[in-house]
C-alpha cells in the first residue's frame, strides 16, 4: 500500500476532512469515486475533493458528520501499488527507489536510499551509510542503472560526490 496523504483535521460540520497530501497525482488519487484505504483496513469512498492553501479537502461517501470524521484524524489515507498508473520506461515511483542499495560501478556498497528530496530541475537521493551520508542526483550523468525489483541502483562515482 502506497501512503497518499493523513487526515490532520477536521472541515465544517458534515464530515469534511482536512488532508496533508503526499501524493504527485492528487486529481487522479482524489478523483470522485476513488476508494482509499486506511491503515485499519476501513475503506472510503472520494464524494467530493479541493484544494485550498496547499491542502486537500475531501468527502467521502462514509463519514456523514463532524463526529466520524474527528475519529479519523492522524489517519493515513492508502491506495494499492496496483491502482497506480504505469510509468514510461526509465520513471520509477519514490517508494521504488526507497531503500534502494546503492553501488558504485566497481559494485562497492555505498549505503541505501533512506530520503528523496526535490530540487526543482531534479530529485537527490541520500544515501545512507555507516560512515554518513551522501546525496545522489537521480540523473543520467550519475546514475547508470535502476532494478526497483531487486533494490539495486548503480551510479558512476565521481571525485567530490561522496
Amino acid at each position: 500500500m502506497i501512503k497518499v496523504g493523513t487526515i490532520i483535521n477536521t472541515h465544517g460540520l458534515k464530515g469534511e476532512c482536512k488532508i496533508a497530501l503526499v501524493t504527485d497525482d492528487v486529481k487522479d488519487r482524489f478523483a470522485t469515486g476513488r476508494v482509499l484505504t486506511l491503515e485499519d483496513g476501513q475503506t472510503l469512498t472520494v464524494v467530493s475533493f479541493r484544494m485550498q492553501k496547499g491542502f486537500g479537502y475531501a468527502k467521502f461517501e462514509e463519514i456523514t458528520d463532524i463526529d466520524q470524521a474527528e475519529k479519523l484524524k492522524t489517519k493515513a489515507l492508502l491506495i494499492s501499488k496496483e491502482q497506480l498508473p504505469k510509468l514510461e520506461e526509465g520513471e520509477y515511483y519514490y517508494h521504488q527507489l526507497m531503500d534502494c542499495t546503492v553501488y558504485d560501478q566497481s559494485g562497492n556498497d555505498c549505503g541505501k536510499v533512506t530520503d528523496i528530496l526535490e530540487t526543482g530541475a531534479h530529485i537527490v537521493l541520500r544515501v545512507q551509510n555507516e560512515k554518513g551520508s551522501f546525496l545522489l542526483p537521480f540523473v543520467e550523468a550519475f546514475v547508470s542503472s535502476v532494478d526497483p525489483i531487486s533494490k539495486k541502483i548503480v551510479f558512476n562515482d565521481m571525485e567530490g560526490l561522496r
